[in-house]
């Protein structure tokens, strides 16, 4: 008896372990990923600015976006996904490996993984692949940042480097760097988000409201948490939030890049 209690222990452990490592559990309420493996890419992985990145859209456009992932990188996945529906609406999008190669690993630990990747660091990784695009005839240029990339493009948008900025559930962003924003911003965040909460969100957007020189818009998706809107599962709830925020993503930048 003893030995078939602890034989089934081990086979659901063996079960849970499984099931780990096929889904990154990032949110609640539908919002966890479940990676895409039967999406087709439509465009492709190339050295630009520097950086590997995933690149899509017409070669033609006058008008970027750069799409900054969170903590798991640009692997395939949902990022891929949004970068190609960027692509689609016109803009010629880039989807940089800011981890050259090393992007988080889920269950591994963090504190030295962020030490080594912080945020910080981004914009010095940023700012070749703007000037890459500004070599080849781009006029005007658009970033969003979900989660780890949320920091990089509020940085960005301190400086006169890009044109809007839409922020997706930021983390390590501050209200410093909200009072330090220089152009469009959009902040979407998720009323159950436990990493960018939204007390600060809101804290954002009052800060946001007294520079009226700068066009801003803040919104709190309910029902959702941290990630909804880039490691999603298939469900009908969690796709369909997700889907809300990239139009939302998307009217803020046609309304700042192509008027």
């Amino acid at each position: 008896m003893y030995l078939t209690i602890k034989v089934n222990m081990l086979f659901l452990g063996f079960l849970l372990l499984l099931n780990t490592s096929l889904s990154i559990d990032i949110s609640k309420n539908g919002a966890n990923v479940e990676m895409s493996s039967d999406y087709c890419e439509k465009g492709k992985v190339q050295q630009f600015g520097g950086l590997d990145c995933y690149i899509s859209g017409h070669s033609h456009s006058k008008t970027a976006i750069i799409l900054i992932t969170d903590v798991f990188g640009f692997a395939p996945s949902h990022s891929r996904e949004i970068a190609d529906k960027v692509a689609a609406a016109g803009y010629y999008t880039v989807l940089p490996d800011f981890f050259r190669g090393d992007p988080y690993v889920r269950g591994k630990p963090y504190a030295p993984w962020i030490k080594k990747h912080a945020p910080e660091k981004g914009i010095k990784d940023a700012i070749p692949i703007i000037k890459a695009l500004k070599a080849r005839g781009i006029t005007k240029i658009g970033v969003a940042g979900f989660c780890w990339g949320g920091k990089v493009a509020a940085d960005l948008s301190k400086h006169p480097y890009v044109e809007a900025t839409v922020l997706l559930h930021p983390t390590y962003t501050t209200t410093e760097d909200i009072q330090g924003d220089k152009v469009p911003i959009s902040i979407l965040g998720g009323e159950l988000d436990d990493l960018c909460k939204t007390e600060l969100v809101k804290e954002f957007k009052n800060i946001l409201k007294s520079k009226p020189e700068v066009d801003s818009f803040v919104k709190i998706f309910p029902g959702v948490a941290h990630g909804w809107t880039l490691r999603y599962n298939n469900t009908e709830f969690a796709i369909k939030k997700a889907e809300e925020s990239h139009n939302d993503m998307l009217h803020w930048f046609d309304m700042h890049l192509r008027h």
